[in-house]
């Protein structure tokens, strides 16, 4: 068995990781996963990047930053494998959803509706000089960044001056706003849905209702790494081929469910409801169903493609992150490489 180290963080996009590795897809090409969880996107990225672990789960626009050395050491990744498109949602206090509501009628009812409600509540605190709503992502480099701008653009808010956005690690999400340290956060499944269950969070809207078919975790590994050269990474493409698929079918959620709830020490039933997409949205078990609330596998999902990246070179543009131009444009295309997954797969 060849071993390969792979660094995650205990959400719901990492099944095709963990599903290779329990469910014998690794073991079929000759392959033993050491899976290690981490609690933040710093410490992966700062584990992959010093040559720690051989690849990691990743959130796609970091893949990027990292590449580019924004704020940070630059280490050149490749994206090999797409592991999700979506997954995320967007959860405020039980407190703040009340205030949303009391807005009007059906402000619960669909994005748009929480959006602009809570537009005119963010309008109303600041004609009254109240603080500023404090919401949460996970890293500045992440969809969940992109997601939370969006919706609060569809109410009206200007994200960079009418709330702060500050990052907060997924694990650590429920307990930051519970204890009043932020009033909402953009985070991926089960995270939600735990607070949820905890009534601690209500969720406002899904990501899938704001971006259709965002490109969200994928697995990174260093340009100049082996992994690429040896004939192990395609090996390792074939088996999280195989385990997306299985994760994707309806037939294996349950199995799939215990296995990430045991990784995460969360209830089971709370990962088979983020699976499935049957989300409960509050303590008085509120529903919203969303077929395409996560993708792992189907049509060419799993394929990096260079216009991912130039795509997201745009949405950080677009946040302020960086000033784009042809050259940054086609640096963030080129980590998007879709060599190995192609040598692996046809």
């Amino acid at each position: 068995m060849i071993d390969v180290s792979i660094g995650y963080l205990p959400l719901t996009d990492s099944a095709t990781l963990i599903a290779a590795a329990e469910f014998g897809f690794a073991e079929k090409e000759g392959l033993r996963l050491n899976l290690q969880r981490e609690l933040s996107w710093a410490t992966l990225r700062d584990r992959l990047a010093v040559g720690h672990i051989d690849a990691a789960h990743f959130l796609a626009p970091l893949a990027i930053a990292t590449s580019l050395g924004m704020g940070q050491l630059r280490r050149e990744l490749k994206v090999v494998f797409v592991l999700n498109a979506n997954g995320n949602a967007l959860t405020v206090s039980p407190a703040l959803a009340r205030e949303i509501a009391a807005v009007g009628e059906g402000a619960l009812d669909h994005a748009q509706a929480s959006a602009q409600a809570l537009g005119a509540l963010v309008a109303t605190r600041k004609a009254s000089g109240a603080r500023p709503l404090t919401f949460a992502s996970t890293f500045p480099f992440s969809s969940h960044t992109f997601l939370l701008r969006k919706f609060l653009a569809l109410g009206g808010v200007d994200p960079d001056r009418d709330v702060e956005i500050v990052v907060v690690p997924p694990p650590y999400m429920v307990d930051c706003v519970d204890k009043g340290l932020i009033d909402g956060f953009c985070v991926g499944s089960p995270w939600n849905s735990l607070a949820v269950d905890q009534g601690k969070g209500v969720i406002l809207a899904l990501g899938s209702e704001i971006v259709p078919e965002a490109v969200e975790k994928v697995l990174a590994i260093p340009a100049d790494a082996e992994l690429l050269r040896n004939g192990v990474g395609e090996k390792l493409i074939r088996a999280l081929a195989a385990a997306a698929s299985f994760v994707e079918d309806p037939a294996n959620r349950e199995p799939v469910a215990r296995a990430l709830g045991a990784r995460f020490e969360v209830s089971a039933d709370v990962v088979m409801r983020t699976l499935s997409g049957e989300l409960v949205m509050d303590a008085a078990g509120r529903r919203r169903a969303s077929p395409a609330f996560i993708r792992f596998a189907g049509g060419a999902l799993n394929r990096p493609d260079p216009a991912t990246g130039a795509m997201l070179c745009a949405e950080m543009a677009g946040a302020g992150q960086l000033i784009s131009n042809e050259t940054v444009e086609r640096a963030a295309a080129a980590v998007f490489d879709p060599a190995l997954y192609d040598r692996a797969l046809t």
